[in-house]
């Protein structure tokens, strides 16, 4: 994820009472607790007005045993919520039973500490998943997801962007796959879409997760045309593990 220059993370370790360091000129102080405490939750911190399902300005954590939290920034608005996921997953859906806060804005001036302590709250219900599945759409697509040597893959979820660039998050995720490999994905309507596999759910692939697209040999990710009420199936997709 990319962070500005002017970000200067200083985390505390577990159990650490040591006061944040001195800031450099122009940043200031932030730090406080999540309270649970929640030991390795993350802390996502965005602009206000920002999508919060996407990508953060920066994040922090996962945090220690205490939930103590301490970072430098720049004077502005900010926006933080801190999520703990029971997967261990540092992105992604916040299910049932993970833990969360409410979005909390909070102001940075130049040269004034700043205390911010979150609370949390346990998320009940899980209305969204897979993401963006509604049983009465008649549009979807099916198939596989393997390893190189041809062998179904548990633990994947198929992600379904409308761009070829796959930048953004993307607009469909299907449920995770069983023993068997197979995925089904019931789309809103027909179109072109762009696909890949996946272990992790946002952000860049990192090294040692599993990653394929769909492709017909072609540098780019190939196309994938599902007609308007039509379920395209052996839409199959080799994954590999980054490196």
């Amino acid at each position: 994820m990319n962070r500005p220059v002017a970000f200067v993370l200083a985390l505390l370790a577990a159990g650490c009472s040591s006061p944040a360091p001195e800031a450099p000129k122009g940043l200031s102080p932030v730090e406080g607790v999540v309270y649970r405490p929640a030991e390795g939750a993350v802390i996502d911190l965005y602009r206000p007005g920002a999508d919060l399902r996407g990508p953060p300005l920066t994040q922090l954590g996962p945090l220690g045993p205490t939930g103590a939290f301490a970072i430098e920034l720049p004077p502005g608005e900010y926006l933080a919520v801190a999520r703990q996921r029971l997967s261990g997953d540092e992105t992604g859906p916040v299910r049932e039973g993970d833990l969360k806060t409410d979005p909390v804005p909070f102001r940075v001036e130049a040269g004034k500490p700043l205390r911010l302590d979150l609370k949390t709250f346990v998320k009940e219900g899980n209305p969204k998943a897979p993401l963006g599945e509604e049983p009465a759409w008649k549009t979807g697509i099916t198939g596989r997801l393997l390893d190189p040597e041809g062998q179904p893959v548990a633990g994947l979820r198929l992600h379904v962007y409308d761009h070829v660039q796959m930048s953004e998050r993307p607009k469909f995720v299907s449920a995770k796959t069983g023993p068997d490999g197979r995925y089904s994905l019931q789309l809103p309507q027909g179109g072109t879409y762009y696909l890949c596999a996946r272990d992790k759910y946002g952000g860049p692939p990192k090294v040692g997760d599993l990653y394929g697209r769909y492709d017909q040999g072609t540098v780019e990710p190939s196309a994938l045309v599902v007609p308007e009420g039509t379920t395209v199936d052996g839409v199959d997709i080799t994954v590999h593990t980054v490196w």
